[in-house]
């Protein structure tokens, strides 16, 4: 059984990160959406693995043997991309995304829906604990 103590904080960040990622207009707002996103999922991870984690490559490795779920486990990899062109690719959207903001507005909403059901499904796992 996993250790709880130190837990509820990183629940309540999880679920503020969540909240705050659900809220976006702008490419920048998008942008920090993008990331907030991935980081509630990562939180929650967290907490569901009893451990934190500096190194992500070894939260997704442990992530995938505990939730044993091949579409969450890459859904949460691809969340992390997104974290990174959000937060280092400054030009994302002219290289990507031909320019086009719309496209990559799309693209990046359907992420945040993506970062929605990822963090609905594990908070489940969670609450079965």
């Amino acid at each position: 059984m996993a250790d709880h103590s130190g837990q509820d904080g990183r629940l309540q960040l999880a679920g503020a990160l969540r909240r705050s990622a659900d809220h976006y207009l702008s490419e920048q707002v998008l942008r920090d959406a993008l990331s907030r996103s991935y980081y509630s999922v990562f939180h929650l991870g967290c907490a569901l693995l009893g451990k934190g984690y500096g190194n992500h490559d070894e939260f997704l490795k442990d992530l995938r043997k505990r939730v044993n779920n091949d579409d969450l486990s890459q859904t949460v990899e691809r969340l992390r991309e997104w974290r990174i062109t959000a937060d280092y690719k400054f030009d994302a959207v002219t290289r990507d995304y031909s320019g086009d903001p719309e496209r990559f507005r799309n693209a990046a909403s359907e992420a945040l829906r993506q970062g929605q059901d990822v963090y609905r499904e594990l908070a489940e796992q969670f609450g079965k604990e």
